[in-house]
């Protein structure tokens, strides 16, 4: 079974060229971070964006689960290798875990980093995807943190969380030192950095087109990382895509609107999922 799963993450890695982490170079099964809820309906796959975390979730997750079965998968941006951490080689650690528990198709959901992860995914492995829930994603033109200092101060990551959340309640004190001690780990900021660069220089604004499988568009309208114009240029260029925006949020709509992001999920899941509707 293993042996059968590092094969076809190959055949997909090979699809997407540049594509090489150790672990599917050494063919080592990577570990898995995850959280897990809901009894009934279809897997939904989480994926959380540069700084994100499965915490990102929380908000939305009890809401998630009244009607499917949500798993939030922690990307190895801080704790793996930096070969990990580019688009592709996530999209090829996603790959394997989606093979790994027999979920495809599955539906994907991801956020800014992660929905950019999800469309590399359902571009070279279109098989394994059944649908796409995409939120203030990465992929075109997006204000990232490339620029990064080496030793960013509380002030960066606050001004850089002004950016992300449009209501200011958000942007607690201990929001603030939970990234604050990520970022003070040097190897943390260079994966940071790599993986950033990674998504800046992947656009994929002349592959849309390819993505076949029905795509939902979430966006805050008063995101300043990924605007609205981003937005509208995805909605133009994947061929079954819908854009739904909110006002009064910024990048991150499952923390700020987790009602109003769940339930256009559902909506969505109703009526364009295959999954959704053999549940």
């Amino acid at each position: 079974m293993t042996k059968a799963i590092f094969d076809e993450v190959h055949k997909t890695a090979s699809v997407m060229g540049s594509c090489d982490p150790l672990w599917l170079r050494n063919e080592e099964e990577p570990q898995f971070r995850t959280a897990e809820g809901g009894n009934a309906g279809p897997e939904l796959v989480l994926l959380h964006g540069l700084f994100g975390a499965l915490s990102n979730w929380d908000a939305v997750f009890p809401l998630f689960s009244q009607y499917s079965k949500p798993i939030a998968l922690s990307l190895p941006i801080l704790d793996g290798h930096r070969s990990w951490v580019k688009v592709k080689a996530l999209a090829a650690f996603t790959q394997y875990f989606v093979l790994k528990r027999n979920l495809a198709p599955v539906a994907l959901c991801g956020n800014s980093l992660g929905g950019h992860v999800a469309m590399r995914l359902c571009l070279a492995a279109p098989h394994i995807v059944d649908c796409l829930i995409l939120s203030g994603t990465s992929g075109l033109y997006e204000h990232s943190v490339d620029t990064l200092p080496v030793r960013p101060d509380k002030r960066f990551i606050r001004d850089h969380m002004a950016r992300v959340f449009y209501d200011s309640r958000f942007i607690t004190d201990q929001a603030v030192d939970e990234i604050h001690k990520i970022v003070v780990d040097r190897m943390n900021v260079l994966n940071i950095i790599h993986a950033a660069r990674s998504a800046k220089k992947d656009n994929l604004l002349n592959v849309l087109k390819q993505i076949k499988a029905p795509t939902l568009l979430l966006w805050g309208e008063d995101d300043q990382v990924t605007t609205m114009e981003v937005a509208r240029t995805f909605e133009k260029n994947i061929p079954n895509a819908k854009l739904v925006s909110i006002k009064g949020c910024g990048h991150a709509p499952m923390i700020e609107k987790p009602q109003w992001f769940a339930e256009q999920v559902e909506s969505f899941l109703k009526a364009h999922s295959r999954i959704y509707k053999k549940s």
